[in-house]
């Protein structure tokens, strides 16, 4: 099925799932402990997601993001660890692929006049990106000293992968480039992308929930065309925060799907007035042609926009099963959550997002090949249907 409009969305779920508010907890007896925990912080629950409101956080949002508003804070951020947030497994679930007719959603470009408008909002963002860009990183900051040598692309073959830095010669400041940005939160950063005309991004649910601590993590700030502590077209505080109960509950890989609302910036545009949007896959088979983009600590430290194109393949029943994607790539922590885009610079479809890694039988050799849940009916449409897509 196609993505509802937040109208039809809200009229589905007027009839036939209620939200329940904190102050309803004890309406709802079918919860789980994990789920009463989340509900405990102000979110609401459908029958599949959770989604937590910035409403319900709102002084707190405030002094999280402030660290982030500043160049020196957003360098001082550091990588998620992508295991730190898993927590514990769920109780093991057999489940088959989810099947279903491939869908997708269109793209949008931004606004003609973004650049023009972002750099009279942020003059000095820009300077910067002159003071401190690709020359200055060559020279002064070693930026290449960590990169992966190039290799070959084979099909759908662990650890195999080509590798470049897409943000160092010209910086990510043009569409398709700019839709992917620097995710930061609390006690670190993710990569994200924008994909959906209404201010949406998704990023992986583990840089959204924490399910050690059974809670929402929070801090978010977005900084799309980030490179090198420059936010060209400033940062971006969200609104609301999707995951799926299944992810709340069992921390699956394919459950591992967060999305994420933006609010207005100071001067009321929406992020896509920068940024436009890449469109959406879901339901299509494992192997499929990849770029896979995000800020990984590994390379660049983080700082600069890193991309690997390769083949994706699917797990094994004895590793997840089809709803598992694995793809060469040599990025790490930082990268989780970055998108895998189905034609890129063309159709420009994001067909999964990082989660990270399973093990040499599972996934490949570490640092050389990740996984991530393969998009769905079952993961990104409900909770891209839940932030208003």
């Amino acid at each position: 099925m196609l993505l509802l409009s937040r109208s039809i969305l809200y009229l589905t779920a007027m009839a036939s799932v209620v939200l329940v508010p904190v102050a309803g907890l004890s309406q709802d007896k079918a919860q789980s402990p994990d789920q009463e925990a989340a509900l405990a912080q102000g979110t609401t629950r459908t029958e599949t997601t959770t989604t937590l409101e910035r409403r319900s956080v709102a002084a707190q949002a405030e002094r999280e993001a402030q660290p982030y508003q500043t160049r020196e804070g957003r360098l001082k951020a550091k990588p998620l660890d992508w295991n730190s947030t898993l927590g514990k497994p769920g109780p093991a679930v057999e489940k088959a692929p989810v099947e279903g007719k491939p869908e997708s959603s269109q793209p949008g470009k931004p606004s003609p006049n973004a650049k023009r408008e972002a750099q009279r909002l942020h003059p000095e963002e820009w300077r910067n990106m002159k003071k401190y860009g690709p020359q200055g990183l060559l020279q002064n900051e070693g930026l290449f000293e960590n990169d992966a040598p190039v290799r070959l692309v084979q099909v759908g073959t662990a650890d195999v992968f080509s590798q470049y830095c897409e943000g160092c010669l010209v910086p990510n400041i043009d569409y398709p480039e700019v839709t992917v940005g620097k995710l930061f939160l609390n006690g670190g950063f993710c990569s994200a992308s924008v994909v959906s005309g209404n201010n949406v991004i998704v990023t992986a649910a583990h840089c959204c929930y924490d399910r050690g601590n059974k809670k929402f993590i929070g801090g978010w700030v977005f900084a799309p065309g980030y490179n090198n502590g420059n936010a060209p077209y400033g940062t971006f505080n969200w609104s609301s925060a999707t995951v799926l109960n299944s992810w709340i509950n069992n921390g699956d890989i394919p459950s591992d799907v967060c999305t994420i609302k933006l609010a207005n910036d100071g001067a009321n545009h929406g992020v896509t007035f920068y940024t436009g949007w890449l469109g959406r896959s879901w339901n299509f088979p494992s192997d499929q042609d990849h770029h896979a983009l995000g800020y990984p600590g590994n390379l660049g430290g983080g700082n600069v926009l890193e991309l690997c194109t390769s083949e994706s393949f699917g797990a094994s029943g004895a590793c997840g099963g089809g709803d598992i994607l694995n793809t060469g790539c040599s990025m790490t922590f930082g990268s989780s959550g970055g998108p895998w885009v189905r034609s890129y610079r063309g159709s420009n479809w994001v067909n999964s997002v990082v989660h990270g890694y399973s093990g040499q039988t599972c996934t490949g050799t570490f640092g050389q090949t990740f996984n991530g849940a393969r998009f769905n009916s079952g993961n990104i449409v409900p909770v891209c249907n839940a932030a208003g897509c």
